[in-house]
C-alpha cells in the first residue's frame, strides 16, 4: 500500500474584490479632485503667454522710440508680434504717445512715451508702459 503524505494547503495571496474596488474608488476621488487645477492652470499659461507677447511687442515700440523710428498711433500686431496694417487678423492693438518737452532735472528736455497694449479678445486685459527717453 502507498502511502500519501498530505501537505498542508497554502493559501493564494491576492486582493479581494472589495479590495479592489475600494482602491479604484479613492484613486478616483483623487483623480476628480485635481481636475479643476488642470483648467486654472491652462487658464495661467494663455494669460503669461499673453502678457509676455505683450511686453515684447511694448519694448520693440520702445526700441523704435529709441532710434526715432515710431510713428505715435495705433498699431495692431498679430500672435507671432508681427506688425499689420490694419485690425483683420490682428490678436493686439498698441497706442503708442510721446510727449516731449519734459523737463530734466539737470536741464534739457525729455521725451515721455506711453504705450497701451491691449489683447483684441480681453480688452480688459490691457496692459500700461511708461518710459522716459533720454535726449538725443
Amino acid at each position: 500500500m502507498k502511502s500519501f503524505f498530505l501537505q498542508p494547503r497554502r493559501r493564494k495571496r491576492a486582493f479581494s474584490l472589495v479590495e479592489a474596488a475600494l482602491s479604484v474608488g479613492i484613486l478616483s476621488f483623487g483623480f476628480l479632485s485635481v481636475v479643476p487645477l488642470v483648467g486654472l492652470g491652462v487658464n495661467s499659461a494663455r494669460q503669461a503667454r499673453t502678457n509676455r507677447v505683450a511686453a515684447q511687442i511694448a519694448e520693440t515700440l520702445i526700441q523704435q522710440a529709441q532710434q526715432g523710428t515710431l510713428a505715435a498711433g495705433t498699431v495692431y500686431f498679430d500672435s507671432a508680434e508681427n506688425s499689420l496694417p490694419t485690425a483683420v487678423g490682428a490678436c493686439f492693438q498698441a497706442q503708442s504717445s510721446l510727449v516731449t518737452g519734459v523737463a530734466a532735472p539737470g536741464g534739457g528736455t525729455l521725451t515721455r512715451l506711453t504705450v497701451q497694449v491691449t489683447p483684441l479678445g480681453a480688452p480688459a486685459r490691457s496692459q500700461f508702459y511708461a518710459v522716459v527717453l533720454p535726449p538725443q
